[in-house]
This record gives C-alpha cells, sequence and structure tokens, in this order.
C-alpha cells in the first residue's frame, strides 16, 4: 500500500478544494482537518470525503466561497452562519468566537447554521481544550440521505447519527477527548467497509425487517437497513434518547431545525466552552 507524508496529502487535499473554486485559506483548513482524521485513525472522516464534497459542490449544495457570518451575538453567545460553505471552515470559525468570548467572560456558547458536513468533531474540541477550556459539542445531521438509524423498537431510518464531543484540558498537555455518535458506529465506519468489500462487524447494523446483518449494503440500497443505536439490541433505548437530545440541542436551538425530509442536507451545532480557571485553579483542576 503505498504511504504518504501528512504535508502531502495535506497540500494535494489543498489542491483539489482551490481548484473547485474554494478560497486558499479555507481549502487549506478543510485539508488539514481531513488530513488530521486520517492520522488520528479515524479514516471515515478523512480523505475518503473528498469526491462526497466534490459531488456536493457539483450539486450545487454546497459553496466553496461561501464567506462565514455572525449573524447574532452577545458578550457570551453567537449564532454563526455558514452560508452553506465548507462545514470545517464555519466550525473553525465558531471555535474561535468561542475562545474569544470564553477567554474573556468564563464561558461561551455557540450555534452553528447553514453548515455543510463538519467533519471530526474531535479537532474542534482538542484546539478548545488546550487553551485550559472545556469544551462540549452536540451536532445534528439534517436531509434524507442522513436516515441511518430507526428509532428503538423500530425497524425504519428516521434519525441521524448524531454524534456529540467532549474534551477537557489535561496536566499532560494533550487534553482527554471524547468523540462519539448516538450509534454504535458512525456511518463513515460502514460506508469504509462497503467500499473495501468487507463486511461489517456482527451488532452494527440491521437490514429493512430489523434483523442482524453484517453486510454493509444494507445502508445504501432500497429498501434500506439501519445502524443501530448506542446500546445496541439490548440498551438501544439509550442512544436512542441521547439522539433525540440532541436533535434539539444541536438541531432547534441552533434554527437549523431537527432531521425533516423536506430539510437541506446540514449539520446544526451547538458549542460550549468553559474557561476552568473561572470556576478553579488549574494546579487544583489537574491535581
Amino acid at each position: 500500500m503505498p504511504r504518504f507524508a501528512k504535508d502531502q496529502l495535506t497540500s494535494a487535499c489543498t489542491t483539489i478544494f482551490t481548484a473547485a473554486g474554494t478560497p486558499a485559506p479555507e481549502a487549506r483548513i478543510v485539508a488539514e482537518l481531513l488530513t488530521e482524521a486520517n492520522c488520528a485513525g479515524h479514516h471515515s472522516h478523512g480523505l475518503i470525503r473528498i469526491p462526497q464534497y466534490l459531488e456536493t459542490i457539483e450539486r450545487g449544495e454546497l459553496v466553496p466561497a461561501a464567506v462565514v457570518e455572525l449573524v447574532r451575538e452577545t458578550s457570551i453567545t453567537a449564532v454563526v452562519d455558514g452560508h452553506w460553505g465548507f462545514g470545517q471552515a464555519t466550525m473553525s470559525k465558531a471555535v474561535d468566537v468561542v475562545l474569544e468570548k470564553a477567554g474573556e467572560h468564563g464561558l461561551a456558547a455557540v450555534t452553528v447554521r447553514n453548515a455543510n458536513h463538519i467533519g471530526r468533531l474531535g479537532s474542534y474540541v482538542d484546539r478548545i481544550a488546550r487553551q485550559n477550556m472545556i469544551a462540549l459539542l452536540f451536532v445534528n445531521a439534517v436531509g434524507i440521505p442522513n436516515f441511518r438509524m430507526a428509532p428503538w423498537g423500530g425497524t425504519e431510518p428516521r434519525l441521524a447519527t448524531d454524534p456529540m464531543a467532549i474534551g477537557i484540558p489535561a496536566s499532560s498537555g494533550d487534553p482527554v477527548i471524547i468523540d462519539m455518535t448516538t450509534t454504535v458506529v458512525a456511518e463513515g465506519k460502514v460506508r469504509l467497509q462497503r467500499n473495501r468489500g468487507e463486511p461489517t462487524p456482527e451488532g452494527w447494523i440491521v437490514d429493512s425487517e430489523g434483523r442482524p446483518t453484517t453486510d454493509p449494503n444494507v445502508l445504501y440500497g432500497e429498501p434500506l437497513g439501519s445502524i443501530l443505536p448506542l446500546g445496541g439490541s439490548a440498551a438501544g433505548h439509550k442512544g436512542y434518547g441521547l439522539n433525540v437530545a440532541l436533535e434539539l440541542l444541536a438541531g432547534a436551538l441552533s434554527g437549523t431545525g431537527c432531521i425533516g425530509i423536506d430539510r437541506p442536507l446540514s449539520n446544526g451545532v451547538l458549542l460550549v466552552g468553559l474557561d476552568v480557571k473561572q470556576f478553579v485553579a488549574m494546579e487544583e483542576f489537574f491535581d
């Protein structure tokens, strides 16, 4: 298998997105975050997404030169509108706002609307946590192709694999990062297995009739199968409950809306930052 240096991949990815009409700074942000995902071992959120993003640009659903805008703002809150640009560029701005406001006032909460796929959540909470802040990130996804999970006890996929992430600073300098979906596995992991022509592990997915299967293709062709909610067949009510909560926290609060048939594909976001030293001395927190 060919091996490439991180800088090579970042440069090639940047070139691809600039050729598709993305301003160089934004193209670099997207390229760095996709490459970072691969280097972290999360290939489902890495360079595999390039064709997806290019197809979205061709369909006019992703505006590569979109300008991110703060449409509402107070001393500790803000609403960020991505205007259908790259989700990574939109989230980079949201993180900037959280760091600035939480750094000055001790806490900040920012919502994001009209954003395309934002990629790996861990990258954003990691950046905040390295500034000795706690980061809470909740995300929902709307639009028909995002229907990946059947409600608890059901068989028809009607919900997305809504993810969440937490970043907590640590004395070592490398934060504690929790990045997870409300399903047993992220959709991208199933996509990887399909692309490789390999079965999924048992306990990941069910077919359209709710029967366990290891065939990843059931998630991409009619009749659609589903990814099991977090907790699996025995305790999936927990993942289902978390999923509904994220729909409200990230979707309703941001103005993105909750998952629905007639909504454009997008991610809704709620990002919260807490400056640790406003609550307790860093030495005591790390002790």
